[in-house]
């Protein structure tokens, strides 16, 4: 990464949501339609009606310009933190049953936002889009992490093992299944999409469980 990285994307998060849509909206095309590696940073400009220079006042490079556009799409769903933030003090059940509702949020947004789904596949494919998005890739494994914190006070993650390496088995699990879906939901049918979906949550639950106390698999 270029290290005006942090200087220009504060300069691109302090404009209005319409000014950053200048971008975003014909990035979310291209990277959607063309991957990361094949998308053109000239073509984005171009539709976004602005010049190289200023382009560059805030974006280092096409990495940054994936990660803002994969960012506010992540955001339709609702910001991660807050919802992991949710966790602390929720009791067993309800520590699942949160967990449960943001997988089928995400596995639902897949099958019905393709754009979504081709920037998630993009990320899942490409090396270079991985390479951009590392600093919010390391902020979900520690958000994860502490998911799983709050769900051993709740006493419904085990704790016999340490807590980053369950961090580390959700994550590896998380990716696949999230890979999975983003290559497949669109051809699902709603039904179809559900019931995967609940399949899905009970293979990352139950490796997650204390011993001996499997619990519910179908919060």
């Amino acid at each position: 990464m270029s290290a005006s990285t942090p200087a220009t994307r504060a300069r691109f998060t302090a404009l209005s949501d319409d000014a950053r849509a200048r971008w975003l909206d014909p990035a979310e095309i291209e990277f959607s339609e063309h991957g990361f590696e094949n998308a053109s940073l000239n073509r984005i400009i171009a539709a976004a009606g602005e010049s190289k220079g200023r382009t560059y006042h805030y974006f280092a490079d096409k990495g940054e310009l994936f990660r803002a556009t994969l960012e506010r799409s992540l955001a339709r769903l609702g910001r991660f933190d807050a919802q992991a933030e949710a966790l602390a003090g929720a009791a067993r059940d309800a520590y699942w049953a949160r967990i449960a509702a943001l997988c089928r949020r995400l596995a639902e947004a897949l099958q019905q936002d393709e754009r979504l789904a081709c920037l998630v596949r993009t990320l899942h494919l490409e090396a270079a889009a991985q390479r951009a998005c590392a600093e919010p890739l390391a902020q979900l494994r520690r958000q994860i992490e502490s998911m799983l914190a709050s769900g051993q006070a709740a006493a419904a993650v085990r704790n016999d093992l340490p807590l980053a390496l369950l961090a580390d088995v959700a994550l590896s699990l998380i990716v696949t299944v999230d890979r999975w879906f983003a290559m497949h939901a669109s051809a699902l049918d709603k039904r179809e999409a559900a019931r995967l979906s609940e399949c899905a949550f009970s293979l990352l639950m139950a490796p997650l469980l204390p011993p001996g106390n499997p619990g519910k698999t179908n919060p």
